[in-house]
C-alpha cells in the first residue's frame, strides 16, 4: 500500500506517467502541479495532474463528519485532477471567428485526448487497486473545459483511498 508523507504525490505521479505514455499527441509541458491547474500557456499543450483535496473517511468515499472511536478515521481519500489542455481555435485573417475546419480539428483532438486520458487513468487505478497499492477508487465524470483564454481540453477527477498514517 502506498504510504508516507509523499503518498498523494506518488499517486498523482503514477497517473501523470500513465496518461503521458498513452496520449497519441504528447504535449511538451507535463507533470504534477501544486494546487489549482493554471492555464498559463497552452501553446504547445499541457498535461497536468494535481491533488485537489484530501480528507479522512471511515466509509469510502464519504468524508468523516466528526471524530469517532479512536478519533481518527482509518482512511484518507484524495481527489486527483487530471487535465489535458490544448490551444483553442482562434480567428484567422480578417475573420472574427475560427474556421469550422479549425473547430472540427480541435474537437477531434480534445475527444481523442479525453478518451486516452480516461483509458489511462482507469487502467492505472485498476492496476494499483489489484496490486494493493491503493485501497479503492472512484472515477468522476469527465468534463470538457473551456474554451477559455485560448485553451480547451478535458478534466477527469478520481477519488482514491489510502490508509491514514
Amino acid at each position: 500500500m502506498i504510504s508516507g508523507p509523499l503518498k498523494w504525490y506518488t499517486v498523482a505521479a503514477r497517473l501523470e506517467q500513465a496518461v503521458y505514455a498513452t496520449l497519441s499527441d504528447t504535449p511538451q509541458r507535463h507533470g504534477v502541479v501544486p494546487g489549482a491547474i493554471a492555464w498559463d500557456a497552452c501553446d504547445c499543450g499541457m498535461l497536468a495532474v494535481s491533488i485537489a483535496q484530501v480528507y479522512p473517511s471511515e466509509d469510502f468515499p464519504i468524508p468523516q463528519p466528526a471524530p469517532v472511536g479512536s478519533c481518527h478515521a482509518p482512511w484518507e481519500v484524495g481527489e486527483v485532477v487530471v487535465q489535458v489542455i490544448r490551444c483553442a481555435p482562434n480567428p484567422e485573417g480578417q475573420n472574427l471567428w475560427p474556421s469550422t475546419a479549425a473547430l472540427d480539428a480541435s474537437a477531434r483532438l480534445v475527444a481523442q485526448d479525453a478518451y486516452e486520458t480516461l483509458l489511462a487513468v482507469s487502467t492505472e487505478l485498476c492496476t494499483m487497486s489489484n496490486t494493493g497499492d491503493i485501497s479503492e477508487y472512484l472515477l468522476r465524470p469527465q468534463v470538457v473545459q473551456g474554451p477559455q483564454g485560448g485553451c480547451v481540453g478535458s478534466e477527469l477527477r478520481a477519488l482514491v483511498s489510502l490508509p491514514r498514517n
